[in-house]
């Protein structure tokens, strides 16, 4: 039986009680959602957004009474789509005698909606042309069910929220029914595209204009990062030692990639053993090497003004616009300019003070090293 197991996991969401600090995070969202407000929060991909949002649905639970529903709508692209991502998030979540009302309303709608195993998904594959529309409808109202069963406040994140896009009208009918549930639910709108997120919430012409509190999701403070590594390491009959500080260099707060790091550094420490330098050279290359097909897919997706930008970026230190490095690669300070507001869209980089630094900190290691090959070979 395996016993020694790598306590660090960074390929999936984490359990609730596993999470980095994101205390002042938690209680923003649970300070909103006892007070009735709608919540926005956005912040780049693996910075640990759908981990925070289960632990403020648990601890909403435990601490507040709140009845927790977590909806992913990752990839939605129909109203058939987003009625079956509502019906099976209310089907896992809903418990008890609470479950058994709501059930004997969706039964009593007549549109084929279940919290079993019989329910919307069900009924569109056997009957494709069936609008989902009345059904979504009828979920969207579920809040005030809830209420109606016993004075129940709902508490509902939407997970991947800037892909309602994708679904014509479909904030439109969002927005048509959560405006008059503010005294039976709170609901969090969270997103990893900043751009996609601006468009729903600060576009007057959109129907969630102004609808949310706004809540940026950061990087983790080195103190933090620190303290789990070397606990889980002390924990497995390790110690991080002189490794923990490239560690953190390198991971620069970024939530997942310290995680992926750890857990590269634990396999090159042995049980018993202290983690040294050669260890994390090891480690680091490991981890980059891993990280080289998604990297190398990464930047073919980017256009070429985007590919120099991120490089000026970097070779800038960052400032994109130093002349010198605008020169050597052949970019104009407009192109930079147009290409900044793409990437930062999609959260490939985000301003830090004054200056623009890229999210993802290996991606920028692994940017750097295309410089320095450049510089090497002009």
């Amino acid at each position: 039986m395996i016993t020694d197991v790598n306590p660090f996991v960074y390929s999936r969401p984490i359990s609730p009680d596993e999470i980095i600090d994101r205390d002042e995070e938690t209680q923003a969202l649970l300070r909103n959602a006892v007070g009735g407000h709608f919540v926005r929060m956005y912040e780049p991909r693996k910075y640990g957004k759908t981990s925070l949002l289960k632990r403020a649905l648990v601890d909403g639970e435990r601490q507040e009474g709140l009845v927790p529903v977590l909806v992913d709508l990752y990839g939605v692209v129909s109203m058939a789509d987003v009625a079956v991502r509502f019906e099976r998030a209310y089907s896992r979540q809903l418990k008890g005698a609470i479950r058994g009302r709501i059930e004997d309303f969706l039964q009593r709608t007549g549109l084929g909606l279940s919290l079993g195993a019989f329910g919307i998904s069900a009924r569109l594959q056997l009957e494709p042309k069936t609008d989902p529309l009345p059904a979504l409808h009828a979920l969207l109202d579920l809040p005030l069910r809830l209420e109606e069963a016993g004075g129940f406040r709902a508490f509902i994140a939407l997970d991947e929220f800037q892909d309602v896009h994708k679904v014509r009208s479909l904030d439109a009918i969002l927005r048509s029914h959560i405006q008059f549930q503010g005294d039976v639910a709170s609901y969090v709108f969270a997103g990893s595209e900043p751009g996609l997120m601006k468009q729903l919430f600060e576009n007057k012409d959109r129907p969630l204009y102004g609808s949310a509190v706004p809540v940026r999701l950061g990087r983790l403070r080195n103190e933090d990062i620190a303290g789990y590594v070397a606990e889980r390491f002390q924990q497995t009959s390790r110690e991080v030692g002189e490794a923990l500080n490239p560690l953190l260099g390198s991971a620069k707060g970024h939530p997942q990639r310290a995680m992926l790091l750890a857990h590269r550094l634990w396999e090159a420490v042995g049980k018993g053993k202290t983690g040294t330098l050669d260890d994390w050279s090891s480690a680091h290359r490991s981890a980059l090497e891993e990280l080289r097909p998604e990297f190398e897919a990464q930047w073919r997706g980017l256009d070429t003004s985007e590919q120099k930008t991120l490089r000026a970026v970097i070779a800038g230190d960052g400032s994109p616009y130093r002349a010198a490095v605008l020169e050597r690669l052949a970019l104009t300070k407009t192109s930079a300019q147009k290409a900044l507001q793409r990437l930062g869209a999609r959260a490939e980089i985000e301003a830090e003070g004054r200056k623009q630094v890229v999210v993802d900190p290996l991606f920028a290691e692994w940017v750097e090293r295309l410089n320095v090959s450049t510089d090497e070979t002009g």
